[in-house]
């Protein structure tokens, strides 16, 4: 549910008209859910103020798991977006059966059969869909192999990097110990191309907007890691700290046009709190 500001007021007052049927008490329980979005970032105060042309969102309440939070953004008949917390994993692997995002979607939809299009790693969060009916798997699995969508990161990372914006392109492979790294070999490595922006800075850190042109497992975190500048709390690919006791690597835009109705789709997902107090 949308509604597009057309004069300065109140978050409250906003959510009145685009909820007329809802209490103010229930108003202020979205409020305090995180249900309310406000162009890309989730407010939690009525006195908010809100001006023309901003887009307020109702989101989905969220779903318990014993990881955390799991919401569904948007589903049909044919596909599902949901935002994956940090520390789940995407599907089930030889020591993870039942808490992943996979097991949850099957759980919830128990009549339909759940489709495994992409992964998001453990720790990272953010934007994933999944294919609710067979055509819609096959075209969305082709989208990925030939990067027909839009996905973008962001990205916390130790330092600053000498340019502000920049292509990282490179040869992957992954060892024996599920570990990937650069090769100068192209007959052994996949091509891993990642784009690059910062977005901001602080003594410290720097927040950076990535978009991928390959879909290489582990891609952004390697790239980091050669650029000197690791993701911060990935210990695996040369972080050395974790001031926000977990990944600092966040999926917050998926774009793509629908494989079925050809619609043009874009799923985001706001900035985790501990992003944005560390920048």
């Amino acid at each position: 549910m949308k509604y597009k500001v057309t004069e300065e007021q109140s978050l409250l007052e906003a959510l009145a008209i685009l909820a007329p049927d809802c209490s103010k008490t229930t108003l202020r329980s979205f409020l305090k859910e995180e249900r309310i979005d406000v162009d890309g970032e989730i407010q939690k105060l009525g006195a908010f103020r809100v001006f023309p042309n901003q887009i307020i969102s109702l989101l989905e309440k969220p779903k318990l798991t014993t990881r955390g939070q799991l919401r569904i953004i948007y589903e049909d008949s044919h596909l599902i977006a949901i935002e994956k917390p940090s520390g789940m994993l995407s599907v089930s692997t030889a020591f993870e059966k039942g808490d992943t995002a996979h097991a949850f979607l099957k759980k919830s939809f128990p009549t339909k059969k759940v489709y495994v299009v992409h992964r998001l790693d453990q720790d990272t969060s953010g934007v994933m869909i999944f294919a609710l009916s067979e055509p819609a798997y096959l075209a969305l699995k082709k989208m990925f192999e030939q990067h027909l969508l839009t996905r973008s990161y962001t990205a916390i990372i130790q330092g600053k990097l000498p340019e502000s914006k920049g292509t990282w392109q490179s040869y992957l492979i992954e060892d024996n110990n599920y570990t990937v790294y650069e090769t100068h070999d192209k007959s052994i490595g996949k091509l891993a191309i990642t784009h690059y922006e910062t977005i901001k800075t602080s003594q410290n850190y720097s927040a950076l907007c990535l978009t991928l042109e390959t879909g290489r497992k582990n891609q952004i975190r390697v790239h980091c890691q050669s650029a000197g500048r690791p993701v911060i709390g990935d210990k695996k690919y040369g972080s050395t700290i974790n001031p926000i006791k977990r990944l600092g690597l966040h999926a917050h835009l998926l774009a793509f046009e629908h494989p079925i109705t050809y619609k043009k789709m874009s799923f985001e997902s706001p900035l985790p709190k501990e992003f944005k107090k560390l920048i």
